[in-house]
């Protein structure tokens, strides 16, 4: 196992998947765990979309409580928006066809203008078809389910679920989930936990919902949540997500389940070799290829290497690794660093607003970008050949429909040839900017490329002279 571990993190790493944290475990016990710094083991990290399992178990806590049922209508928890006018389709929809992903929608209703409150967006937009028939990725779906959850405990979600089921895990203390613009726990998207923590409820869901001889959860429902309730062949992941869906939670090949979230969260579990699998990171650099891509890449390296290798004996060995880095490949230095250090750049009219700049670098591989822009006069620091924490001088970049989790940001860069500087920022949970700047005499060409759907107002290219 451990020449597969070797193998499958030195693969990830050639592959530029920047990774925060990978854990494998086997037969139970944790067998390797590796952490890009500054993230280690207490170092509570978005969860993305894995928060969609979170959702579909705090449902099954209430179900075995019998304070809700699979077969429930949605509309009967929201009486303020059961209107004579409602669509039939919406109002026949039930908890199952949500957790399901048989929403009635083809799309996610919220944050397409229709209105306001997200959940209300779920009932003023026109259905296509009858709940309960085709598998379609909603995330309205688990924000509504979240949202019954709190309606029915009177608490936050992650509250609810923590003497029920978190605390008898051992999750970290202080987990929770960020809010939509209308106050509702961002279930499909925002859970904020620890990998050791995820790596507890994959275990849970690998062993039937029981831990340590306690069952906290219902069999039969956890059995369910991991299996191949409806088909995806149409709408999944390619390929990985074309094997069918339960509740909430992803079914794979050889009777495997994922909890699936962009940018590089994952919780992976094959019950029939105890090999579980959990990471976070942010490839959201990752030559802008695709998320679904991603995941399909990522998961073709866990069949060529742990998967085979999960069928040796366990072992006690616990092993603590570290994770580099995945920055622009390039120098720490170049000639031309002495030349354009703190000459000022008169910028051309641009689409961010930038009217000057300057470039600084230290002797200890440290660079600093000066430049003033609608707000005022702003400072980026940057590592050369490494990454360091910053302070972003803007507003936080954030992802338009998600609100008030404190991202950690850190940016790295090198001289990709003698006159290219290229350098990342990553703003961990929201987004992802690079910044292109081509040095040429007594000019300077800048590109600034956001991650789609974050920080538009750094995005566009730019052309200064010397002053």
């Amino acid at each position: 196992m451990k020449t597969a571990i070797d193998a499958f993190l030195h693969d990830l790493h050639e592959s530029r998947f920047n990774m925060h944290s990978v854990l494998i475990l086997h037969h139970g016990k944790l067998v390797a765990e590796a952490y890009q710094e500054p993230y280690d083991k207490d170092r509570k990290h978005r969860m993305f979309s894995v928060s969609k399992s979170f959702t579909a178990l705090a449902a099954g806590l209430l179900i075995d409580e019998g304070k809700l049922s699979l077969t429930d209508k949605v509309v009967d928890f929201f009486p303020e928006y059961n209107t004579q006018t409602l669509h039939p389709w919406l109002k026949a929809a039930t908890i199952y066809d949500m957790l399901t992903m048989q929403d009635p929608h083809d799309h996610t209703t919220h944050g397409h203008g229709i209105a306001a409150n997200w959940l209300e967006s779920w009932f003023l937009t026109p259905p296509d078809h009858p709940a309960g028939t085709v598998f379609q990725y909603n995330t309205t779906s688990t924000n509504l389910v979240a949202a019954i959850v709190e309606r029915i405990t009177g608490m936050k979600m992650i509250d609810y679920m923590y003497p029920n089921l978190l605390t008898p895990l051992g999750f970290s203390d202080g987990c929770y989930c960020g809010e939509t613009p209308d106050g509702d726990s961002f279930a499909g998207s925002a859970v904020m936990c620890t990998p050791r923590d995820l790596s507890k409820l994959v275990l849970l869901v690998m062993n039937d919902g029981n831990w340590n001889g306690h069952q906290l959860i219902s069999k039969d429902f956890v059995q369910q949540m991991r299996s191949d309730l409806v088909d995806t062949n149409l709408m999944g992941i390619p390929v990985e997500g074309m094997f069918g869906y339960g509740y909430f939670t992803w079914h794979l090949r050889h009777g495997g389940f994922g909890f699936f979230g962009i940018q590089g969260q994952f919780g992976i579990g094959f019950p029939d070799k105890g090999l579980a699998i959990v990471a976070t990171g942010n490839t959201s650099d990752n030559y802008n290829v695709e998320n679904d891509i991603l995941l399909s890449q990522f998961m073709d390296r866990v069949y060529r290497h742990l998967y085979p290798a999960a069928s040796c004996p366990a072992t006690d060995d616990a092993r603590q690794l570290t994770l580099p880095h995945i920055l622009p490949p390039g120098d720490a230095t170049s000639p031309m660093a002495e030349q354009i250090t703190n000459h000022v750049y008169k910028l051309h009219p641009n689409k961010p607003g930038w009217q000057q700049v300057k470039f600084g670098f230290t002797q200890n591989n440290v660079g600093q970008i000066h430049y003033t822009n609608r707000r005022g006069n702003k400072i980026i620091s940057f590592g050369l050949g490494h990454a360091i924490p910053l302070l972003f001088p803007d507003q936080p970049m954030r992802h338009p429909n998600f609100v008030e989790v404190p991202p950690d940001t850190y940016a790295g860069g090198a001289w990709v040839n003698e006159r290219t500087l290229v350098i990342n920022i990553y703003e961990v949970a929201v987004g992802f900017l690079q910044l292109q700047a081509v040095f040429d005499k007594n000019n300077v060409t800048i590109l600034l490329k956001p991650q789609d759907g974050y920080r538009k107002d750094y995005g566009g290219y730019m052309y200064g002279e010397f002053l």
